[in-house]
């Protein structure tokens, strides 16, 4: 039954009227709503968010290291999944493969970019018919929207004023049906966007234990003897 004003929904007593004594009437959530904990669970299976025992959640933080190894996974599915995909590889698919790599060349808007960037790879794979494989690279992709505040921070520092080259080479090769050469091309896409934001990351990592190192002196200092 509706609640006034279109509100959320509400269920009736389970036994009928009159209700038990202390019942409360359950709201259901809107059409389409996703409650808060599911959400979490959600954004945390996707590696966007962490779950702390006993004390909710937090944006998963950012490092170096993680990144580096992100890239090395998703490259090592990647290549599994264009060793199968590339025999199998169609006009159509190649297509729409385009399509996408010019909607990512002219967003403006990081999300919609990492979006793309992900139906990129799920399109080119596509033939391989392992989506396990394709859902586990999306899901690497979908992490890294928790580095695009510090990817603009360092694609500012470079200077650049034009981004690295995209994937027009990688879908160039696939055309000529030549497997080696369109993975060397998708490494060097990732090699040339990811390595300067890794090298960013390391410098801001070792700035802070820099400035964290007199703190943990003088804390040391501090410690009553026999602690």
């Amino acid at each position: 039954m509706a609640a006034p004003g279109g509100g959320p929904q509400w269920q009736p007593p389970p036994n009928g009227w009159p209700p038990p004594s202390g019942w409360q009437p359950p709201m259901a959530p809107k059409p389409g709503v996703i409650p808060l904990r599911e959400a979490l669970h959600t954004l945390a299976s996707e590696g966007l968010v962490e779950m702390l025992p006993n004390r909710g959640a937090r944006v998963r933080p950012v490092s170096s290291r993680e990144l580096r190894e992100m890239s090395e996974v998703r490259s090592a599915l990647a290549a599994i999944g264009l060793r199968h995909a590339a025999p199998r590889m169609t006009p159509r698919v190649l297509a729409r493969a385009r399509a996408i790599q010019l909607r990512m060349d002219r967003a403006r808007d990081p999300r919609t970019r990492v979006r793309l960037y992900a139906d990129f790879h799920a399109a080119i794979l596509a033939p391989a018919e392992r989506p396990y494989l394709v859902e586990a690279i999306r899901g690497i992709i979908f992490s890294g929207l928790r580095y695009m505040p510090v990817w603009g921070m360092a694609w500012k520092e470079t200077g650049l004023l034009t981004p690295p080259p995209g994937f027009e080479r990688v879908l160039d090769a696939l055309e000529r049906k030549d497997h080696a050469a369109a993975l060397r091309q998708l490494k060097r896409v990732w090699s040339d966007q990811e390595e300067m934001l890794a090298r960013f990351l390391e410098r801001r990592e070792a700035a802070a234990a820099a400035a964290a190192a007199p703190t943990r002196k003088k804390a040391k200092r501090r410690r009553p003897k026999g602690s």
